[in-house]
């Protein structure tokens, strides 16, 4: 790897750091709720057009990396993510609240899977697999470096002024950064130019129609899996301090459970790039699943300390080896030459999934006095994903 290509992964780290900020903005639950007034469901509402926003815009972002470069996508996304904390820090309605939630979607895409995995893509061919999970890793270090600055300030000056200071000194960190590093490849740089014939392949050759991916059953596996995945991570992240607060935990127990999942993210995305260079991204991505599955099995019990430790180390590892293993999948499906085309499409899952987690787990709560049936539901949801990416581990290799 030349110093060029790593100053670029570590460029994307850093973007990713970025989009850490929501999934610490979620442990903020209780403290909102409390100061305005509104109900878990009110809370978990923001989530759905946040994640509409998410997912519609991830299928523009590839074209406007391709047309104006990722680097001012990426540095535009980085100022709108710090509007979106002034909006979220000084809101007093629920619409301020949509509003802001939305804003931050915008940011969230412009640094998030499509733009960093398409820039990994152009200076990595070997090494993709290692370069994509340690770039990738920068979610969840943003998310512990976050969720700890949240947790020292928030008992001191409120959630209002932590949420503002916290949110615009990342940014003010993160932005320099990513300017001078992250870029595309020029001529003759990285090893995709090193390799005969692969040169500027995504730019000769569009790939695979919307039409024809849509017409794949490869895609709606993938799409299925996706969709449980968005909905069981955003839902347990937007109720997880809630329900653990409800177990009778304090508040920084919480937050460190919730901060041991992010954790654990971390060397899943980095084992997760060792695990693909060797084993097929499919096969992993099957295991992976039942691994998620298995971490829902543990959070009903979870008031035992014990295994809320596994619940989290089970959880974090799982959700977070996706960012890795779904893209290594698609790639491994499709092709390399329609990977934007089709990961930007696979982004819609995030709408009704996103949408649907936090609105499951609160409406359970609030119907049954308890959040076990809405994890049942989960269960059974990701199992059948388990069953739909045994059966695409079964298939060939799509040679889109």
């Amino acid at each position: 790897m030349t110093i060029r290509a790593a100053l670029v992964v570590l460029g994307c780290l850093l973007c990713q750091m970025g989009a850490g900020f929501f999934y610490a903005s979620r442990a903020l639950s209780g403290d909102v709720i409390e100061d305005l007034g509104w109900s878990r469901t009110m809370w978990a509402s923001g989530t759905a057009p946040m994640l509409f926003v998410s997912s519609v815009s991830q299928a523009f972002v590839g074209a406007a990396c391709a047309r104006f470069g990722v680097r001012p996508v990426v540095v535009a996304s980085l100022l709108c993510l710090g509007v979106s904390v002034v909006a979220f820090a000084t809101m007093q309605t629920i619409v301020q609240f949509y509003v802001a939630m939305m804003i931050l979607a915008l940011a969230n895409a412009g640094i998030g899977d499509v733009s960093v995995g398409s820039v990994i893509t152009k200076w990595f061919s070997r090494r993709r697999s290692l370069a994509l999970g340690f770039a990738m890793a920068g979610s969840n270090l943003g998310s512990i470096a976050f969720l700890g600055a949240l947790g020292l300030a928030i008992d001191d000056i409120g959630w209002r002024q932590t949420a503002l200071a916290v949110g615009l000194g990342g940014v003010a960190l993160i932005l320099p950064v990513a300017f001078a590093f992250v870029r595309d490849p020029r001529p003759g740089e990285g090893e995709v130019a090193s390799e005969p014939g692969t040169s500027d392949v995504l730019e000769d050759d569009p790939g695979l129609e919307y039409a024809e991916i849509l017409r794949r059953p490869e895609f709606w596996a993938l799409f299925y899996a996706l969709f449980c995945y968005s909905l069981v991570q955003l839902g347990l992240f937007d109720q997880f301090v809630l329900y653990l607060t409800d177990l009778g935990y304090e508040k920084q127990e919480a937050y460190g459970a919730l901060g041991l999942a992010v954790g654990a993210g971390i060397a899943a995305k980095l084992g997760a790039g060792v695990v693909g260079q060797v084993v097929s991204s499919r096969v992993a991505f099957l295991v992976n699943t039942g691994l998620l599955a298995m971490s829902l099995v543990l959070v009903p019990f979870a008031g035992n300390p014990i295994v809320l430790t596994a619940f989290s180390v089970c959880f974090g590892l799982s959700t977070s080896s996706r960012d890795v293993f779904l893209p290594l999948a698609v790639a491994d499906t499709f092709g390399a030459r329609s990977f934007a085309r089709v990961y930007g499409l696979m982004m819609l899952a995030f709408v009704p999934g996103g949408a649907l987690g936090p609105v499951v787990l609160a409406e359970a709560h609030r119907i049954f006095g308890d959040y076990r049936p809405g994890f049942m539901t989960c269960i059974a949801l990701v199992v059948l994903a388990s069953l739909a990416l045994a059966w695409l581990a079964r298939r060939r290799p799509g040679n889109a």
